[in-house]
């Protein structure tokens, strides 16, 4: 029997909050963020909006949206909507609400208390919907891009570089993990099977945060991790750790992180689509000057490195970049190839058709009114 060795209390203690969701209890933690620094248009407002030249009316009076504040590189799309003023374009003011965990983060949404959230896909997505207590997933917010490099991944501690080459190597390790029964294990496993191993062939360590997991490497304590940009190529620079395998080696066609829109968001389908439909100006935005390189990266970077934790231009340019879909696409397959994983460790019990988690539908709509996305030249 595997042996899985705890080494923060947080940690454990956001494992078991995964599946509360299904409670839609009061969150315990709404901080407020950063404000926007964009103003909606008025009621009063008589100039024409980008938004209205391309035959998109903006709500008026303007609609506030709650998201849930993340300041990870996938949030990219919602930030730059927001500070781009996209968002405005359309009638919508967002009020930031911070949580200091992903599960409260989901707790909230299946309240109704937050419109907008992102983040990976744990057992809660798929046991809310088989309860009738939906989350819906609408849009892409994190997959490794092919050729560029995996922005989340396993690596390997950096005087181990020479004696875990290949992923058989990795049999006995202590393995660093944020979380069981999440995106983190599915990766890790998926490793091991390329090596010939399963889980119980190695010792999964879970740790609190993801910055951790670099101390954690750092002092011995584990020997490998999956960890995340820009902690790799930081991790990389410091000497701690060494990039292993590229995800898409072991676990291609895999969807890390999705934007999330509770239910009740999700039925007022007007503020919805114009939602999305600023969000996807802001994730376009990102690929142009992020994964592009695009001539405006410098404005871009600007407002990045102030409302993200990557405070470094030099790092957005570094690391291996965040894939955001520009046309908010899902893989559907990896979502669902994600459930059976989790009836498989008995973390789902009922197992519930795509069409009661996913609903693509409001990028649809949007990318019908943007059109194409075309390479910046």
């Amino acid at each position: 029997m595997r042996r899985i060795i705890v080494l923060s209390l947080v940690a454990a203690l956001a494992v078991f909050g995964i599946v509360a969701v299904v409670g839609c209890g009061d969150t315990t933690t709404t901080t407020a963020a950063p404000e926007s620094t964009t103003t909606a248009p008025s009621s009063g407002e008589t100039t024409t909006t980008v938004a209205e030249a391309m035959g998109v009316t903006p709500l008026d009076p303007p609609v506030t949206v709650k998201v849930a504040y993340d300041n990870a590189p996938g949030t990219a799309g919602i930030i730059l909507a927001d500070k781009m003023g996209f968002f405005a374009d359309v009638g919508i003011n967002i009020e930031y609400v911070e949580f200091a965990s992903g599960a409260q983060m989901y707790t909230s949404l299946a309240a109704n208390q937050v419109d907008v959230g992102r983040g990976i896909i744990t057992a809660s997505l798929f046991n809310g919907a088989a309860q009738d207590v939906r989350v819906w997933v609408v849009a892409d917010s994190g997959t490794n891009v092919p050729g560029k490099g995996s922005y989340f991944t396993v690596v390997i501690r950096k005087d181990l570089e020479n004696e875990i080459k290949d992923y058989a190597d990795l049999k006995g390790r202590k393995i660093g993990i944020v979380s069981v029964g999440s995106i983190n294990e599915y990766f890790l496993r998926k490793a091991l099977e390329k090596g010939g191993l399963t889980i119980d062939d190695v010792e999964p360590t879970i740790i609190a945060e993801f910055p951790d997991l670099n101390t954690g490497l750092a002092n011995g304590a584990i020997d490998a991790a999956v960890q995340i940009e820009s902690l790799i190529t930081g991790g990389e620079d410091a000497g701690i750790l060494s990039y292993f395998k590229d995800a898409e080696d072991y676990a291609p066609g895999e969807q890390v992180a999705v934007l999330l829109y509770s239910d009740d968001f999700a039925k007022n389908t007007e503020v919805a689509n114009l939602f999305m439909y600023a969000h996807l100006q802001g994730v376009r935005a990102y690929n142009d000057a992020i994964v592009q390189g695009s001539k405006d990266r410098d404005a871009v970077l600007a407002i990045l490195t102030e409302n993200t934790f990557i405070d470094d231009p030099g790092m957005w340019t570094k690391m291996r970049p965040t894939g955001l879909n520009v046309d908010g696409s899902v893989l559907e397959d990896a979502v669902a190839g994600q459930q059976d994983y989790y009836a498989e460790i008995g973390q789902v019990d009922e197992k519930v058709t795509m069409d009661t988690v996913l609903d693509m539908s409001f990028a649809k709509w949007a990318v019908d009114q943007l059109g194409p996305y075309s390479v910046p030249q």
